[in-house]
């Protein structure tokens, strides 16, 4: 992910999240030096040649590394792109010697708590009140880790 990347980011961004990361936030994560990634269609592809499918921003520090957003684009979902790019994002984190994935999940996100389930996560705490919502009020995030094993 790069800054020329922001618009398309933010317009997904948009798309896909009750309480939506900004511009700034973004920017704050690429200056950071956060890893952050973008996966787009190939230029070859006939329909939308190029377009932003999804994208992913991660904190790495010594041995842990923690999924601050992973965003797919709606007319992408449900194809395995997100299990793709947690898959990558395991094996880059083994390259590197981290032993441990964290990430929160907003309790209503069902289908990405399966998902984290089916790719080895768990459960390893409750944040209260973590994420705004739109309505009103706030919503509790599970807290999830993965333990990274090298063959």
């Amino acid at each position: 992910m790069a800054v020329r990347d922001l618009d398309e980011v933010i317009e997904i961004e948009s798309l896909s999240h009750e309480s939506s990361w900004t511009k700034g936030n973004f920017v704050d994560s690429l200056n950071a030096g956060y890893w952050s990634y973008c996966l787009r269609r190939l230029a070859e592809d006939d329909d939308h040649p190029d377009e932003l499918m999804a994208y992913c921003v991660l904190m790495p520090s010594i041995d842990e590394l923690e999924l601050l957003n992973i965003t797919v684009h709606p007319s992408y979902r449900k194809r395995g792109y997100a299990q793709k790019i947690l898959g990558i994002m395991d094996d880059a984190a083994l390259s590197r010697s981290i032993q441990s994935i964290f990430l929160e999940v907003r309790v209503s996100n069902e289908p990405a708590i399966r998902l984290y389930e089916k790719l080895g996560y768990e459960q390893v705490g409750l944040r209260k009140d973590y994420y705004p919502l739109t309505s009103g009020g706030r919503e509790d995030a599970i807290v999830m880790k993965k333990r990274l094993i090298r063959l």
